[in-house]
């Protein structure tokens, strides 16, 4: 998505919970039960749930999983953790290439 590069991909950043739902479209349900399944971190104890930047991507992530295939929460937990392991592995493999002679 495009303007998911206007998302600082920093720690430091964050985001609250009703600036998260209206950013991704999620409702609030679907954003503690993805917490619960442990794809989505809360940035700090604050009395308001707050996440880091990063997090507005992985919502938006999820919401197209389960607009464009009816998954529900479960399902875009399971395909967002294997969604994260590719991306890492697709980043290790660029760095291992980028060691080899030309």
């Amino acid at each position: 998505m495009a303007d998911d590069l206007l998302i600082p991909d920093d720690d430091e950043c964050t985001v609250a919970l009703e600036e998260l739902l209206a950013a991704s479209g999620l409702g609030h349900q679907e954003v503690s039960e993805l917490i619960q399944f442990g794809v989505f971190h809360l940035a700090d104890h604050a009395p308001v749930w707050t996440f880091h930047s990063r997090t507005v991507i992985l919502a938006r992530r999820a919401a197209r999983l389960r607009d464009d295939f009816g998954l529900n929460v479960s399902g875009m937990a399971l395909a967002l953790t294997y969604l994260e392991r590719i991306e890492a592995l697709e980043g290790r493999l660029r760095e291992l290439e980028s060691q080899l002679p030309h």
